[in-house]
């Protein structure tokens, strides 16, 4: 019998050092609730049996509880870093649903949060963060955690828009010599934008595609005409080049050729458009020819690309707001904070996160900053909240009861022995 006392003995210390030494190794870890060992004696009897005589046949392990008191809030900088300050939990959606907590949610106090590829809130195990729906003032529009969804902050909003109208004001050499590599007036051969003695000059012009990202688009001026003794007009052949390919000038053709008179103002050809099934129509208003040379003025275009995500925020009821441009914030959601009224009866799943069990109870959801929930503060994080002196000490603690408890099984084994070599 006092064998097997000191076996548990021994067992009860070894489980204490697990525990401990789990404390240790997760003093750095962000979120982690530490844990303590609570044991229990053992203690059997009979009805016939004299309790004043009884002796206990040693210790058990009652269970580990987690222990959820505070722990130390860090400052990061970094946005969505998310630290409760106070009671709570943030919701999570795991990977699988497969894990039997309620509403397919797991539970963590950890609030190291980023962005994945698709704009969702996740944290190192791609978990992701779980908000509510809200209205554009930033209500959520239901409590209900089985109604919640993963936290997306899109990158951009809003819908792109095609470059339909692109307004160019142009200085064009009046003098020949300003004519870059164009070998004559007109060129001996036809246009070719590898060929740059078949043009006068070129220039980048802002072009937006169907989805609103900048294409490669050239403006290339042939000059054809110069003033002779039979008039004083001077003429400029338009071409357009997008993303390498030559586009047509819509009809009729000559539309693209651009006239100056003595003076130096357009007299035709001052709206050339280019081809038919995303035409572009340039307005060239503005334009001069005159001596010096060439230079683009200015250059607009009615094009858009989605408005980018410039600034976001927490605010204190827990609603991310979001601001695209130089737009009006937008609210995409309210983070889902969740509590229990018997957090010790919560299941450990690893990763700094708990799952709700028949002795937790069914999570309570609300808001932050009201009652029986904490305030949520960004850019900053909760971090372990073990006592890393206190566990130092509690692994000195359990060593010595290992040691006693190994002892007392070296003083039951001698006592064994020395009835073996009792002899008659």
């Amino acid at each position: 019998m006092s064998m097997s006392t000191a076996l548990s003995g021994l067992k009860a210390a070894q489980t204490e050092i697990s525990a401990t030494s789990h404390n240790i190794a997760n003093v750095g870890t962000v979120g982690f609730r530490s844990s303590r060992v609570e044991f229990a004696d053992v203690f059997s009897s009979s009805p016939m049996s004299n309790q004043r005589t009884a002796v206990g046949s040693g210790v058990q392990v009652q269970r580990v509880a987690q222990n959820f008191t505070q722990g130390n809030v860090v400052t990061t900088g970094n946005l969505l870093d998310i630290a409760i300050e106070g009671q709570g939990f943030f919701a999570l959606q795991p990977q699988a649903a497969s894990n039997g907590a309620a509403g397919g949610a797991v539970f963590s106090r950890a609030g190291a949060f980023t962005m994945d590829t698709t704009g969702h809130v996740v944290n190192g195990a791609n978990q992701a963060l779980l908000c509510w729906p809200v209205a554009k003032d930033g209500v959520p529009l239901t409590n209900q955690i089985n109604q919640a969804v993963p936290l997306t902050i899109p990158m951009q909003t809003g819908a792109p828009t095609r470059s339909s109208q692109v307004n160019l004001s142009l200085h064009l050499p009046s003098d020949d010599a300003m004519l870059g590599s164009q070998s004559a007036v007109p060129p001996a051969a036809a246009f070719d934008p590898a060929d740059p003695t078949t043009y006068a000059r070129r220039s980048v012009v802002p072009v937006f595609g169907t989805d609103g990202t900048p294409r490669q688009a050239e403006a290339y001026f042939v000059k054809t005409a110069s003033p002779d003794a039979t008039s004083t007009d001077t003429s400029y052949e338009m071409h357009l080049v997008i993303d390498g390919e030559a586009v047509a000038p819509t009809a009729p053709a000559t539309s693209a050729t651009i006239t100056f008179n003595g003076a130096g103002d357009i007299t035709s050809g001052g709206a050339p458009s280019f081809g038919t099934a995303e035409p572009v129509a340039f307005n060239l208003t503005g334009s001069v020819l005159s001596t010096g040379p060439f230079a683009v003025m200015s250059a607009t275009h009615n094009g858009a690309a989605p408005a980018k995500l410039t600034n976001l925020e927490l605010d204190g009821a827990g609603s991310v707001w979001a601001t695209y441009g130089t737009g009006e914030r937008m609210a995409l959601g309210q983070i889902v904070l969740a509590n229990f009224s018997n957090p010790q009866g919560l299941k450990v799943m690893g990763k700094s996160t708990f799952g709700t069990t028949s002795e937790s109870g069914q999570p309570v959801t609300g808001t932050a900053g009201t009652a029986g929930f904490g305030a949520l503060r960004s850019g900053a994080l909760e971090r372990s909240n073990v006592e890393l002196t206190e566990e130092l000490v509690n692994l000195i603690s359990a060593q010595r009861n290992y040691q006693a408890s190994a002892k007392a099984m070296e003083t039951s084994t001698s006592l064994m022995q020395t009835i073996m070599n009792i002899r008659g």
